[in-house]
């Protein structure tokens, strides 16, 4: 199994402190380089149909995708926050993933989307791979470099 690189515990700790401030239901991105996270953007989202749902602002991320792209860093996953120690995906996430994965060039084989367990702010990853066609999402572990 593959292993979700984080480039340092700083990251981790961000997205930790970061779903504290913002609102229930809440998420964000992860963007880096040569395979590393090294970035994350917080996304309050908009309000969806659901209440205990988060509905990205697409249009926030994009815009912050395209910045990152200007200076090199690639887009590498969603964030999101599950309250009531709910480690697993719902299927709601499971065929939001597949989506965003369908409309991704070609070239980028994986993205990764962990899940921020509330209240203990664990953070547990999911990693979405291209199988031909397929797309395939499992649990992956979170590999910490040595900081940057």
């Amino acid at each position: 199994m593959g292993e979700m690189n984080i480039c340092s515990e700083a990251v981790i700790d961000s997205i930790r402190q970061g779903v504290s401030n913002i609102p229930p239901e809440s998420g964000g991105i992860l963007g880096g380089r040569n395979d590393v996270v090294t970035n994350i953007c917080l996304d309050k989202g908009i309000l969806g149909k659901h209440p205990c749902s988060y509905t990205p602002d697409t249009r926030f991320l994009n815009q912050k995708i395209n910045q990152w792209a200007e200076t090199g860093i690639q887009f590498m996953g969603m964030f999101h926050v599950h309250f009531g120690g709910t480690e697993s995906l719902s299927e709601g996430d499971k065929e939001y993933i597949v989506r965003i994965m369908e409309v991704m060039p070609k070239k980028i084989g994986c993205l990764y989307f962990p899940v921020v367990v509330m209240p203990e702010r664990k953070v547990v990853a999911y990693k979405a791979v291209r199988n031909n066609e397929k797309v395939v999402i499992k649990r992956d572990c979170i590999k910490c470099q040595g900081g940057t």
